[in-house]
């Protein structure tokens, strides 16, 4: 064998090898599942949870269970669900009061931390006895974010430029990448945290009218809005079909300012995006029925509604 052709078969060889460890890295990294578990503990928790009966008298129960199609409100939460059809989009704004913020939790797929486990909305919030749900961060296809869950950390290292913490005393705060310290949002009692974004408020509250993403355009989408605590705006728009176009990140952003809150969070969209209501889609996502399998939920399950009490 010539000199020449010996060398061009070891250099076809060596990227063949090069390409073939490069797919098992994929493969292992960003693929199969691996249980990742959880590595640092708990946030900080105050001695006694906020609770906000009082602040909001007239929006909870003395233990009845109140409810329509799309509402309800027991000794816990109130929620409403409102369906608006506006410019060739349509979105739901569910309205939210917190009794106390433990109320509002996240779930993963395969019920532990991990990379490469995904599932519908639709299933992890019949999983978790949901009676709503929608689509959260998608952590599991990276390998670096930021993950506080419950109260628990499970990864502390950034991905995105936007991160959104919500505290156990109600408040939530976004910070772009070089403002969010890890440990002082576990020291302060984060009780959840997100990694996606962007932020869809400034620090006036006003919206946000430049986004420096790919992902501006119109696009189904996901996002948490926050009044006080206690009081929560999450919001669905439909996209990508013929009876809703999606919205802009500008056209979200000043959605989220018409409604008054002071700050928002844009959550994973696209196929993404899915909200739920009593184990069933209420949202049309963009892909199938079900939207695109993911790897987290954020949900309520009031403690009524699981043991199936209903308005007398």
């Amino acid at each position: 064998m010539k000199k020449g052709t010996r060398l061009f078969f070891l250099f076809t060889a060596d990227l063949l090898l090069t390409a073939l460890a490069l797919c098992v890295f994929s493969l292992f990294h960003h693929v199969l599942p691996r249980s990742i578990g959880h590595l640092y503990g708990s946030t900080a928790t105050p001695g006694e949870i906020a609770d906000w009966k009082e602040k909001f008298p007239d929006k909870f129960t003395d233990g009845r269970v109140i409810e329509t199609d799309t509402s309800y409100r027991d000794d816990e939460v109130n929620i409403t669900l409102t369906t608006y059809v506006e410019d060739g989009v349509t979105y739901t704004v569910a309205d939210l009061y917190l009794r106390r913020i433990t109320s509002l939790r996240t779930a993963m797929a395969g019920e532990e931390f991990a990379t490469g486990v995904a599932d519908s909305t639709l299933n992890l919030s019949r999983k978790a006895g949901a009676l709503f749900a929608v689509s959260g961060d998608y952590f599991g296809i990276r390998q670096r974010s930021i993950v506080i869950r419950n109260g628990e950390v499970y990864r502390k290292t950034p991905a995105h430029a936007y991160i959104c913490v919500l505290y156990y005393d109600g408040t939530m705060e976004t910070y772009t990448f070089g403002e969010f310290d890890v440990d002082r949002a576990i020291a302060g009692g984060a009780w959840q945290a997100w990694d996606f974004g962007p932020a869809l408020l400034d620090e006036k509250g006003a919206a946000v009218t430049d986004f420096d993403t790919g992902i501006a355009g119109e696009n189904p989408r996901i996002g948490l809005g926050y009044y006080e605590p206690g009081h929560y705006a999450i919001v669905a728009v439909d996209g990508r079909q013929a009876h809703s176009r999606g919205m802009t990140l500008p056209e979200f952003a000043a959605l989220f300012e018409r409604l008054g809150c002071k700050t928002a969070y844009n959550l994973d969209g696209g196929n993404s995006a899915a909200m739920t209501w009593r184990g069933e889609m209420f949202s049309s996502p963009s892909k199938e029925k079900e939207g695109r399998d993911i790897s987290d939920i954020i949900y309520l399950s009031p403690k009524r509604y699981q043991e199936g009490e209903s308005t007398p």
